[in-house]
């Protein structure tokens, strides 16, 4: 063999490693493509597209919504009730389920194996499976007070009913995406994201299809949509199903409330629903004071823009975010906090730059936007100003939300969701502040500017604050980093050695 066979190859070094690397030759069709595991670009590229794809659908959805009801009571009816089945999905399950749910599970099938990795999460389907049916009950009874007291307490006795009727049906939303949940969060877990991907994707066809329904079938009216919503959540449901049943799952029937894994679980979920509990209770507070804004096409008008800002804050935010988070884990799980902390911060850095150009695309490019996909139908000219109007105070708020987003996620991989609850409540209170001492100073119109900015100033200032406390804590994290105490223990070895040699 020549000496140039002999000689090793050097490896390519690639910015990022191997967690950022990017390979077309991994969406090839066939081959277990469902199952095959992904990068954090591999996966966010995934999720991007899903997101774009579901996105577009969304669209297609708020055209024949707005030609249907344009900005009126049904409308604003139907934006109001879909906020305490969010709220109450998101308080329990939800990101912060699956936030709490991958630590635990990638920790207990490296150390236990996959046997007790599955028992686990027997458990805590059947958890959460009592405790949704608990809140759906709950909600059911407290549907009527809660709309009339504090959700729109400013709109007429006619509206009231149809949101607390809305929201009823909506309730059974909460359920059915509280199952699909633990599905996403196993494989998310395996780092598998083209099902949880096809599942955000898939959601809107359910509620083109009951807008189709009203559209067509005389009488439905907002009634179409609203079980669309239960339509496009079980849809949800059903495309990963057959992902879950390539993972060999072990289901058992167990209750065991003094189960560790379980009690690990639930102290990673408190903290951590109560922080995204907290952030639906400011969608709550929007609610609340557009209900008392002169203008009534402000709901619907917020609405609106809040679906256009929500894109980029999806694409660079949760796609980023979500394809992050098991990589995170799993350097955090096995000690290794440098290659962590350098992960982190690329990522992170890198996304948070790309929201500056998202931004002022948003706002220069918003207002033809609007005219050219929602003044249609029922939606008049008026409407389509209000909603530009908003858009432009959202578009402020793209970077603190989607680097929050990021931020989180660094807390949750190392175990710690009391920090985000914190700087949650921080936001929420700030949130609160600026709503109030906004509406002071902007009237007629320009009042709707006071939601979006509020939200603005809250993210922006809690995302900062999330930096430097992420930044902190892993410096520390570093000192107990395995790897480096390895290196450690071999500088001293051969320095021992150099000086016995001498």
């Amino acid at each position: 063999m020549s000496k140039k066979s002999k000689a090793p190859r050097k490896r390519r070094m690639v910015w990022g490693g191997r967690f950022l690397r990017f390979k077309l030759s991994n969406f090839r069709l066939g081959g277990g493509l469902s199952l095959r595991r992904f990068s954090v670009l591999e996966g966010a590229f995934l999720l991007m597209l899903a997101l774009m794809t579901s996105r577009v659908l969304g669209v297609v959805r708020q055209v024949i919504f707005n030609a249907l009801f344009g900005a009126g009571p049904d409308a604003n009816a139907y934006y109001a009730a879909a906020r305490l089945p969010d709220t109450l999905y998101n308080l329990i399950a939800g990101g912060a389920l699956i936030n709490a749910f991958i630590p635990v599970f990638l920790a207990y099938e490296k150390e236990k194996g996959d046997r007790e990795a599955w028992r686990l999460t027997s458990l805590v389907f059947n958890m959460l499976l009592v405790a949704m049916t608990a809140v759906l009950l709950i909600g059911e009874y407290i549907a009527p007070s809660f709309v009339n007291h504090i959700l729109i307490p400013g709109y007429s006795p006619a509206e009231k009913d149809l949101t607390t009727t809305l929201t009823r049906i909506m309730l059974l939303q909460p359920l059915i995406l509280g199952m699909g949940t633990v599905i996403t969060a196993i494989l998310n877990s395996r780092r598998q994201f083209l099902l949880p991907a096809v599942s955000l994707a898939v959601y809107n066809v359910g509620l083109i299809g009951g807008l189709l329904v009203s559209k067509f079938v005389p009488g439905v009216g907002i009634y179409g949509p609203t079980y669309g919503t239960l339509v496009a959540v079980l849809l949800q449901l059903v495309v990963q199903l057959p992902g879950l049943a390539k993972q060999h799952v072990r289901y058992s029937f167990i209750w065991d409330f003094r189960h560790p894994g379980l009690r690990q679980v639930l102290i990673l979920l408190l903290p951590n629903a109560l922080a995204v509990g907290v952030a639906y209770i400011g969608n709550i507070i929007d609610t609340h004071f557009a209900s008392y804004l002169p203008d009534v096409a402000s709901l619907a008008a917020l609405h609106n823009a809040e679906m256009l800002q929500a894109l980029p804050v999806a694409l660079i935010g949760q796609a980023i975010g979500q394809s992050l988070m098991p990589h995170l884990a799993i350097e955090s799980t096995a000690g290794r906090y440098m290659r962590m902390s350098q992960m982190a911060w690329k990522v992170i850095g890198a996304s948070i730059v790309l929201t500056v150009p998202a931004a002022i695309v948003l706002a220069v490019l918003g207002k033809p936007m609007i005219h050219l996909l929602f003044q249609h139908g029922a939606f008049d000219p008026h409407a389509s100003e209000l909603t530009n109007l908003a858009l432009l105070g959202y578009a402020c708020a793209l970077p603190g939300l989607a680097a929050g987003n990021l931020l989180s996620g660094g807390f949750f991989a190392l175990k710690d969701a009391w920090t985000p609850f914190v700087t949650n409540t921080y936001a929420l209170l700030m949130r609160w502040f600026m709503l109030y001492f906004l509406f002071q100073f902007l009237h007629g119109s320009m009042a709707i500017l006071a939601v979006p900015l509020a939200l603005a100033i809250a993210a922006g200032s809690e995302a900062a604050i999330m930096a430097v406390l992420l930044l902190l804590r892993l410096r520390r994290k570093r000192k107990h980093d395995k790897g480096m105490q390895r290196l450690e223990q071999r500088r001293r070895y051969l320095k021992a050695r150099q000086q016995t040699s001498a």
